[in-house]
């Protein structure tokens, strides 16, 4: 199935200016642009069923008990410190696993709820170079346990991954479960996660490039390539842990541009962020192939690849400043003039909140209508039509700003929303000058959507100072069992470090890490803390 995306502009164009955009005319993009098409790609899915085939036959066999249990290192050959055990009993039972840590901290465990006499068992978190010992406890319906035990010989870890060097770790005030660990998100090359220690526990060995999401059912949302040698980012999957692709969307190179401004090297079409929809659909940052750049937004169909939606923000922001942009400039001639680097959905009003870096601009559109509901940064120059949207209150303007968070409700205030956003501060066209580059820093703004108001609420970042300054990437997380803050500072020492903080309410480090020797461009984009088993995940050996 493929589908094409073919920017349109007329009446809805027409709608959305005479609902207030400020300028004169009809909004429309003069440019010529060029179709960006989308295919569903099963060609992968053969291949998978024939591994998964020769998994079953095994587990059928009868060769393998609890006493001699199969193991299959890294099964889809994508995920190396994940492996596949396969067994029968002679009775129903069910089974839990324990991969042993360098500590009782560090030991990941998972419990399998389903009595069974066939056993498919993921083994996540393994480490590197090393001869892991699995516990396995299988446990009948009568309650008795009995315990095996399984070696897993592991492959050293490719040069790509960075040297993490773990300055503090306060376990007791960390927020990390059974099986939770810091996910370094890359600008390129490898996604991969390590433990409080520093150890790295998991990787994967597709290329990753900035969109790597945990989607309802638990799997993950991954941006990828044809193979790690191809230039262009341009293979959205829907994968999980142990390397199973469940969908996987190609994309036309056509619309690709260069994070970097320049006319060669990496490319990417998804740019820098995509989420799940309500409805399962997956809303997209894109560049649609027109001489504009990361300003667009596309609604794909999980099921089908169709496009369903297109949100051209050309279409609700004045017409100067894509036309008359000037703040940054690029090797291509393409016009960064928004740099959408984040979108995030509220469900309490069916809106989008999206961060423009090179506006130094965080905004709340209508996800039905495409209206504007609030503008939070610097009104100067803006158009007198758009003057309303800005929120009230004595805040400091974001400067060229990352992933924009809506957080759980924070004070039982359904006026309200709390955002959680990592600003760089770097006064791109219209950020705080006074304090621009002088730190960065992680903030929460409590805004009223009632009253249109907005007040400050947590920061964390300007005590450290010119030493912690990262003019591009970074990101801020709520971690939601202690209320902690993961706060990445991406791009310190021009690039050469990443450093990645964990930070309670009351503004106290608990972790701290550095990553060091990677190579360029392969930065932390952003840090999650995720869990390896995932309450929402359930393997399936089909």
């Amino acid at each position: 199935m493929k589908t094409k995306l073919k920017m349109a502009t007329g009446f809805i164009g027409l709608l959305i200016c005479l609902t207030g955009c400020g300028v004169s005319g009809l909004v429309s993009n003069e440019t010529e642009i060029e179709e960006l098409a989308v295919s569903l790609n099963e060609d992968w899915q053969e291949e998978q069923d024939e591994k998964e085939k020769s998994y079953q036959s095994l587990l059928a066999s009868g060769k393998y008990d609890e006493d001699n249990i199969y193991v299959k290192l890294d099964p889809y050959d994508a995920s190396p410190l994940s492996a596949l055990l396969l067994f029968q009993t002679d009775e129903a039972m069910k089974v839990a696993i324990s991969v042993a840590g360098q500590d009782e901290g560090s030991t990941i465990k998972n419990s399998f709820d389903e009595y069974t006499t066939a056993h498919s068992i993921p083994v996540l978190g393994l480490y590197a170079d090393t001869e892991n010992e699995v516990t396995v406890t299988l446990t009948d319906e009568a309650g008795n346990s009995v315990e095996k035990k399984v070696t897993i010989k592991t492959g050293t870890l490719p040069e790509s991954i960075a040297s993490v060097d773990v300055n503090e770790a306060d376990t007791t005030k960390m927020d990390v479960g059974d099986s939770e660990l810091t996910f370094v998100v890359p600008s390129t090359k490898r996604a991969y996660a390590f433990d409080a220690n520093g150890a790295v526990r998991w990787y994967s060995t597709r290329y990753n490039s900035h969109i790597f999401k945990e989607l309802a059912n638990g799997n993950l949302l991954f941006l990828t390539k044809e193979s790690n040698a191809a230039d262009t980012y341009n293979v959205l999957l829907e994968t999980d842990y142990i390397g199973k692709i469940y969908k996987r969307y190609d994309f036309s190179s056509s619309s690709a541009a260069n994070d970097t401004g320049k006319s060669s090297g990496e490319m990417t079409v998804i740019h820098h962020d995509g989420i799940e929809l309500p409805s399962g659909n997956l809303l997209l940052t894109v560049n649609d192939g027109s001489n504009y750049i990361e300003d667009t937004m596309i609604e794909l169909n999980r099921e089908t690849g169709e496009i369903e939606k297109t949100i051209d923000l050309k279409d609700i922001l004045p017409k100067t400043f894509y036309e008359n942009y000037d703040s940054t400039s690029r090797e291509d001639g393409k016009i960064d003039w928004f740099h959408q680097n984040s979108v995030e959905y509220d469900e309490s009003d069916n809106s989008i909140i999206i961060s423009g870096r090179h506006q130094d601009t965080v905004m709340k559109i209508d996800y039905a209508t495409s209206e504007i509901k609030w503008i939070m940064g610097d009104s100067s120059g803006w158009p007198k039509s758009y003057q309303s949207y800005f929120l009230d209150g004595d805040v400091k303007a974001s400067g060229g700003q990352h992933a924009a968070i809506v957080l759980p409700d924070q004070d039982n205030n359904e006026d309200t929303t709390d955002v959680l956003f990592y600003d760089n501060n770097i006064s791109v066209t219209r950020g705080d000058e006074a304090t621009s580059e002088k730190y960065s820093e992680a903030r929460q703004v409590r805004i009223d959507e009632k009253e249109k108001t907005i007040e400050e609420i947590w920061s964390f970042g300007d005590e450290l100072g010119k030493a912690y300054y990262t003019k591009i990437i970074g990101s801020a997380r709520y971690l939601t069992e202690t209320g902690n803050r993961l706060v990445n500072f991406g791009y310190r020492d021009e690039g050469k470090t990443s450093s990645i903080m964990e930070v309670t309410e009351d503004g106290e480090t608990v972790f701290d890490v550095d990553l060091t020797d990677f190579p360029t461009s392969a930065w932390s984009y952003r840090a999650e803390r995720f869990s390896l088993y995932n309450d929402q995940w359930t393997y399936q050996l089909d």
